[in-house]
């Protein structure tokens, strides 16, 4: 049986410091933003600087996110072992930010020369410190993932806390002192995220020694290559549909706040997958058969937080945006419900890709996440020049549910697992349905954003709640007992 304290316990843990340093991000948009400060357009830039981040963090790390938490699993019994697996993961992620630091020197009057956008077309100005980002990244997520494994909570808290807080510490000194301009919240960016990376790059290898072993390389290369492809069509997925608005730098900023803080509800999203992931690898390595009823029930108790999470979350976060924000980034507090609604899309897509993870099937991510993205790439070329951003969020729900669906059949055909569909399938997709039909309500007929945001968060709570009423008695009977 599963340890519903215990677990309960760690989602909090995890949750909330996956989840520190994006809402440390949160509070220091609006401190930046302003019609003194910077606006949708400097935003818009931001976007684009983010989506490069992106790349180069898939690049560094190489899949090895998922590697390390996987082959944790067939090294942890020998120290020796460990050791070369943590310093060959890491010797592997600095060498690649040292190659992508090189290409970004000797090519950047080549990329900058593919932005129209005169800003961004001084590419040595500001690529190197996006290097250093996606780098530092790459180091802490990584060994995140190890600690995360490990379960060493402090570890994981200390380096969760100093990268939020040194990074929003210096972004905010880049803006207000260096430079008001988005240049300002890269070179921060940039300095804050190195200076924790440093640190913890030192501590590893005072810890495990420095090691390049060919072996654990070999066998890692095998299982994370075709993770790493399938890392690049999901960048596609998550950030093309900025480089369609690119010639509307107004429109793509308001598009991309929207989209900031849909992150954040991600990384809570990805926090609880923290705290689940390893008890799923753990029952699925006794035997999926066997320990059919816990993973089932681990499952649902996921999905139902994550969902519950993303439907509270929208109608605080459109106030804070209405709130706090001074220029026409306000009116993307009327997109929140509507990109809210794809994180529940990704929470079924983790649960439905972990079976698959952990019994190595990994080209099977690259083929269903390519055809994902041609699907999402044909929407945005016909649809976002027409209608803007919701050619946009047309593009990424439509693939998300067919990654979603396609995941789920796989999977039930290679790991067979009973799941209860009702709760992780069919009413979550139902919840993603209730959205749009809404946000279709509310631009036919001109309605403010808070009416149905509120009719969603209602509906959308009855739903959760008549399906998961057991559960929740069972809780409440419990508390009342004690």
């Amino acid at each position: 049986m599963i340890n519903l304290k215990e677990h309960f316990r760690l989602s909090a843990i995890y949750t909330f410091f996956a989840a520190f340093p994006a809402v440390l991000q949160l509070i220091v948009y609006p401190l930046i933003e302003g019609e003194e400060r910077l606006g949708p357009v400097d935003f818009g830039y931001l976007a684009i600087t983010e989506a490069i981040v992106s790349v180069v963090f898939i690049v560094c790390t190489f899949g090895m996110v998922t590697g390390i938490a996987r082959f944790y699993y067939d090294h942890k019994e020998s120290r020796e072992n460990y050791n070369k697996l943590v310093s060959t993961v890491l010797s592997g992620i600095i060498g690649r930010g040292m190659m992508m630091m090189g290409i970004a020197v000797v090519f950047a009057p080549f990329i900058g020369s593919l932005f129209s956008q005169p800003a961004l077309q001084n590419f040595i100005e500001y690529g190197p410190s996006l290097i250093i980002a996606g780098f530092s990244r790459s180091v802490l997520v990584t060994l995140l993932a190890l600690y995360r494994n490990e379960k060493r909570l402090m570890i994981f808290i200390t380096v969760s806390l100093l990268s939020g807080l040194l990074k929003a510490g210096f972004q905010l000194t880049g803006v207000l002192y260096l430079d008001m301009s988005f240049l300002g919240y890269v070179h921060g960016t940039a300095a804050g995220s190195l200076l924790v990376a440093l640190g913890v790059i030192a501590w590893s290898y005072y810890n495990c020694g420095l090691h390049y072993d060919r072996s654990i390389r070999r066998s890692l290369s095998s299982f994370v290559t075709p993770l790493f492809f399938s890392d690049i069509i999901l960048w596609g997925l998550l950030f093309a549909d900025r480089f369609f608005l690119l010639n509307k730098p107004g429109e793509l900023g308001i598009y991309d706040n929207a989209m900031k803080f849909a992150i954040g509800v991600q990384l809570i999203i990805q926090g609880l997958s923290n705290a689940v992931q390893p008890e799923i690898y753990r029952y699925l390595k006794d035997g999926a058969v066997k320990r059919s009823a816990e993973l089932k029930s681990l499952a649902n108790l996921f999905i139902a937080e994550a969902t519950g999470i993303i439907i509270i979350a929208v109608i605080p976060v459109m106030l804070f945006i209405t709130t706090f924000y001074e220029t026409d980034l306000r009116l993307s507090s009327g997109l929140v419900t509507i990109v809210f609604v794809r994180f529940i899309l990704t929470a079924q897509y983790k649960i439905f890709a972990l079976p698959l993870m952990f019994a190595k099937k990994t080209r099977i991510f690259f083929f269903v996440n390519s055809a994902v993205l041609v699907l999402n790439l044909a929407i945005n070329w016909f649809l976002t020049p027409v209608i803007g951003y919701y050619g946009a969020i047309t593009a990424f729900i439509t693939a998300y549910f067919f990654q979603v669906i396609l995941v789920s059949v796989l999977q039930h055909r290679i790991v067979p697992i009973t799941w209860n569909r009702m709760k992780i399938l069919y009413l979550p997709l139902a919840i993603v349905i209730l959205a749009i039909l809404l946000e279709m309500a509310k631009l036919f007929l001109d309605a403010n954003p808070f009416l149905t945001a509120a009719i969603f968060v209602s509906f959308s709570l009855c739903m959760l709640g008549m399906l998961y009423r057991r559960e929740i008695r069972a809780q409440l009977g419990n508390l009342a007992f004690r």
